[in-house]
């Protein structure tokens, strides 16, 4: 039997690393639409398991073999993943996952899913059904919530201190994300802005002509956000106070 952990570089995710990271291996769904901060982290997660647990332990990096990166499948469908189709995690985060895993048949294989004890009966794991695959929910299982997990990795140092923009995970363009976090991003890191910015206009114009308007956020487009943040009136300490500590869109996603 081969056990592994579902890795997202979030709270939960990290525990697991810590605790069963002496007889797992974690896999991490990657999108290449994710912050810097997440590929950051891998390497710190990684390495810290190696020095204190097991020095072969390694967070394997899968992505979606068909159609490469999130942005890439976006820019060719013209179709960017919403409230209604939330296409991204399934084909980007659960198929590459269970892909991996297919390798394991003849032997079996464990996945470790990252619902904490507050969860239960709230919300599922969002993961495929794999036949020979056994997926487990150890936090839960021992009892350990929100609260526990974050004094754990505050412990060992790993608690994870990510900017205000990342509060609904680690992809750069989730739609999930307020204006707020898109503003605070458009703030702190205008690189990252850009990705989703130049994505959104290469969308628009392609809607445009066929007499139609495209915006990831319902409300504002992101040049306008870009605007906001770059105006006089923008006051970073008033934006940032008021990003909530949102909830994750799944088990795949970080928070």
């Amino acid at each position: 039997m081969k056990y592994f952990i579902s890795f997202s570089g979030g709270v939960e995710s990290s525990t697991m690393c810590v605790l069963f990271g002496n007889k797992a291996d974690a896999i991490f769904a990657d999108t290449g639409f994710e912050h810097q901060q997440i590929y950051d982290r891998i390497e710190l997660v990684e390495k810290w398991v190696q020095n204190f647990h097991r020095p072969d332990f390694k967070i394997h990096k899968v992505k979606n073999e068909k159609y490469g990166t999130l942005p890439e499948y976006i820019k060719s469908s013209h179709f960017y993943p919403n409230f209604k189709t939330r296409y991204c995690t399934r084909m980007f985060k659960i198929e590459p996952i269970d892909n991996y895993l297919k390798q394991f048949e003849n032997e079996g294989a464990e996945i470790m899913i990252g619902l904490n004890a507050d969860e239960v009966g709230q919300r599922t794991g969002a993961h495929g059904l794999i036949s020979f695959v056994k997926y487990s929910y150890p936090l839960a299982d021992n009892g350990l919530n929100r609260a526990a997990c974050i004094a754990i990795l505050k412990k060992v140092g790993l608690y994870p201190e990510f900017p205000p923009y990342m509060k609904r995970g680690g992809c750069i363009g989730c739609y999930y994300k307020s204006d707020k976090e898109y503003l605070a991003m458009a703030a702190i890191n205008p690189a990252e802005f850009k990705k989703v910015q130049d994505i959104e206009e290469e969308l628009n114009e392609y809607f445009t002509i066929r007499n139609k308007f495209f915006s990831i956020r319902p409300t504002k487009k992101m040049a306008d956000i870009k605007q906001e943040a770059l105006s006089s009136l923008f006051k970073p300490e008033e934006v940032y106070a008021t990003i909530n500590d949102a909830t994750k869109c799944g088990v795949f996603c970080n928070r």
